[in-house]
């Protein structure tokens, strides 16, 4: 019995640190469904948004009605808020389609779980030039904004970045918050980090991927979402 309940607290614990939006092999994307306030707009169904991702051979492995957190304002004709989310394999994740403007359709679903991890370049570069911002320093930005730091930690930004003197380390600085601070967190500078994601590139439009120099490879993907 002892044995049973100690396996189960650990499950508990590994759930809250490592959150439920991305399990280890796919990720969940959205898009708004065009619903506004006051009955305005007409909804896309889940089945037919759908077909923007198959149409590329994207399988969907599950799909879900959803609200997005945040502050929606009250107005007729303004977004209701909700939005249409599939699941995907992590390796379809840059293979989802853009508009014109190379933007892509769909925005990783980052609003399932309680927490999330924002993070910030601590400004060291190679050859030990530049002044590293400690972790604790930069957790006094969010803590003078009434954002509660959970966990941090110094990690990598999973990029090749050149190797060159006064080339960026990759280091980031990466906290623990409360998904319902990261607007807040946002206007301070931060952006999401989210890890397991391959990416190939950097500049995606609304998406913005923050990924300094270009690089190729599975490591995190950074975001931070336009206003």
């Amino acid at each position: 019995m002892r044995i049973w309940r100690l396996l189960t607290l650990v499950a508990v614990l590994t759930g809250v640190m490592t959150g439920p939006v991305f399990s280890a092999d796919t990720v969940k994307v959205f898009r708004y469904d065009g619903s506004l306030q006051c009955g305005m707009g007409q909804a896309v169904p889940l089945d037919e948004m759908a077909k923007e991702l198959t149409a590329v051979n994207i399988k969907v492995l599950s799909s879900e009605k959803s609200v997005v957190s945040g502050f929606i304002i009250a107005l007729c004709g303004a977004p209701t808020g909700r939005a249409n989310v599939y699941e995907i394999a992590q390796d379809d994740f840059l293979r989802i389609p853009t508009d014109r403007q190379g933007v892509k359709r769909f925005r990783p679903w980052v609003f399932g779980g309680p927490s999330i991890e924002v993070a910030k370049y601590d400004g060291s570069l190679q050859c030990e030039m530049g002044r590293p911002v400690s972790l604790e320093e930069m957790a006094k930005e969010l803590r003078t904004a009434n954002i509660a730091v959970q966990v941090k930690a110094k990690k990598a930004d999973g990029i090749q970045h050149p190797q060159m003197c006064g080339a960026s380390t990759g280091t980031m600085n990466v906290y623990r918050i409360n998904t319902s601070d990261w607007e807040k967190a946002r206007v301070l500078g931060f952006v999401l980090y989210i890890e397991g994601i391959s990416m190939a590139q950097s500049g995606l439009g609304l998406t913005d991927f923050k990924c300094g120099a270009s690089g190729v490879g599975r490591g995190v993907v950074l975001l931070q979402f336009s206003s």
